[in-house]
């Protein structure tokens, strides 16, 4: 039998990266295309010895048997138009994560925040209890999995649930193509509000995607955020196992504390006290990401004592609180955040865990949409911080006017936060740095975007 063919487009990005990865695993032959900038990807593509190429319809001369697209291309992309004009096989990400899964038993991990390190959490619970999950994970890298995507023997496959629009021209959220068995709910609350026009459009999408899963299913809801409260309620006929700091939950953290080198927490269940859980990846948000993959693994039988050990050994995944370096008593941190509200628990967590330096945070906002929809709230999302630097903002391929300025970003914190001011060249805010750090410090990279690829300069000049 001849091998299938596949071909992405988008490839570099960290969903469509995964996938790839996963495909080549199932035995298909791996072709994609992308732009020619550096992506977080790029490594873990090149060791799964997959090869990309810059955008050319020559790509599609060998038609392959599948073309999947990433949301972030349209009908515009060269290679979308050739596989369009060619009839060629082609569907956008989300269709193709549901082929791949469907015999699997799916676990959706879906939410505003806190996706990713809790897919990859889930996923290497399942993998240390030898089940070996097939996985989809978005991050360039996971330092205790062998790759971002995998296709394992076993019943599990957890991915991550995007509500994001299927493509530019199918406003459908991509996790409405998922048919799981257990679903996760980390958050709900606005975000992408060049798609979602209100709070409750997020709402909806969230409701709808909960009524996916079936009456022997069950979801895991966070119910720190007043719309998973009102979810619970709307759909009495669906098994739920609540999880949350806040009370009239049925699983409760309590005795949070952040210590230099660990995060500890335990949880209240039926009255029980269940505990404690160490973590290595510090912050409040990681702790709800910790709990909702420990729910999942004891619902599935992993035993307590092996979740506690399996846990204390996981050091995160790529650009969630990574550290980059160390130079002298300076400490270089990237990190994803970029709603509002990540932004806020990234920031206390370094808060906490570095106690006595003086913290740097260069934020790169993302998208003119969510900097203007939520202006409000980036207002005081960096109060914990003591120097604030922003970029330029990070455009969207599909946003094709600027609405608001990094500048008009920067009048708005600075009415909480006095310490921020507006750089526009990265060289310029290396040299920020160079000039004005020192003694205990740690800086954080945080956005997005690109900003990822700023703190290996930053450290680079303090080295000099």
């Amino acid at each position: 039998m001849n091998t299938q063919k596949i071909h992405f487009i988008g490839i570099k990005g960290v969903g469509m990266a995964a996938l790839a990865i996963l495909a080549k695993e199932k035995g298909y032959e791996v072709t994609g295309s992308d732009v020619e900038d550096s992506f977080v990807t790029d490594i873990a593509l090149a060791k799964a010895g997959i090869t990309v190429t810059p955008f050319d319809t020559k790509n599609l001369q060998n038609k392959p048997d599948i073309v999947v697209f990433s949301a972030a291309y349209d009908k515009d992309n060269i290679e979308v138009k050739e596989a369009h004009k060619k009839r060629l096989n082609i569907k956008p990400y989300s269709e193709v994560l549901s082929l791949f899964s469907q015999e699997s038993q799916v676990i959706a991990v879906s939410g505003i925040h806190g996706k990713t390190t809790t897919t990859a959490l889930i996923s290497f619970l399942l993998a240390k209890a030898n089940l070996d999950p097939s996985y989809v994970i978005g991050s360039g890298e996971i330092a205790d999995l062998p790759a971002s995507g995998h296709l394992g023997s076993g019943d599990y496959f957890v991915l991550e649930a995007d509500e994001y629009r299927k493509s530019p021209d199918d406003n459908n959220s991509k996790f409405f193509d998922l048919n799981p068995q257990i679903e996760i709910i980390t958050s709900i609350e606005m975000d992408h509000p060049d798609m979602f026009l209100t709070d409750e459009n997020v709402y909806d999408a969230f409701y709808k995607f909960a009524c996916r899963i079936p009456r022997k299913g069950f979801i895991v809801l966070c119910l720190d955020y007043p719309k998973a409260k009102k979810l619970l309620r709307s759909l009495a006929d669906r098994n739920f196992e609540t999880y949350g700091f806040s009370e009239n939950v049925a699983w409760q953290i309590i005795n949070y504390a952040e210590l230099p080198d660990s995060t500890n927490f335990y949880l209240i269940n039926k009255g029980e006290k269940i505990g404690p859980f160490v973590l290595k990846i510090p912050g409040e948000g990681n702790v709800l990401n910790a709990t909702a993959a420990i729910i999942v693994a004891l619902k599935l039988g992993i035993q307590e004592k092996s979740i506690k050990k399996y846990l204390a050994e996981f050091r995160g995944v790529k650009r969630r609180f990574e550290k980059i370096g160390q130079f002298k008593d300076i400490t270089v941190i990237d990190d994803y955040a970029h709603h509002p509200h990540s932004v806020t628990l990234t920031l206390e967590a370094a808060r906490k865990r570095f106690p006595d330096a003086k913290i740097w945070c260069i934020f790169q906002p993302h998208t003119y949409s969510r900097t203007k929809e939520l202006l409000s709230s980036f207002a005081t999302a960096f109060n914990a911080a003591d120097r604030v630097i922003i970029t330029d903002i990070y455009a969207s391929a599909r946003e094709k006017e600027v609405t608001i300025t990094a500048e008009e970003l920067v009048q708005v914190i600075h009415k909480n936060q006095k310490q921020v001011k507006y750089v526009n060249s990265w060289d310029k805010i290396v040299q920020e740095l160079v000039d004005n750090v020192g003694g205990k410090t740690v800086i954080i990279t945080m956005g997005a975007g690109d900003v990822f690829k700023l703190g290996q300069n930053i450290l680079e000049e303090l080295q000099k």
